[in-house]
């Protein structure tokens, strides 16, 4: 009997990411949630005009509540 086991299970030893690979993965993942699920991950600090980055904070401090206040 084979048995079948998520190659998901041996990443959890591997190393994490970092720098250009660690930034091309995340924004992977952003664009399958939005592709996928209509789910927009944004940061703020991508965002380089400042009346669309407060907009932003505003809206997110809006539904979610501030920052750092649990």
């Amino acid at each position: 009997m084979t048995r079948l086991i998520s190659s998901i299970y041996h990443k959890a030893n591997a190393e994490p990411p970092t720098g250009a690979e660690a930034k091309r993965r995340n924004r992977d993942a952003c664009a399958e949630a939005w592709q996928r699920h209509g789910l927009a991950v944004i940061d703020p600090i991508e965002i380089e005009d400042d009346w669309t980055r407060q907009k932003i904070i505003n809206i997110a401090e809006q539904l979610y509540g501030k920052r750092g206040q649990k």
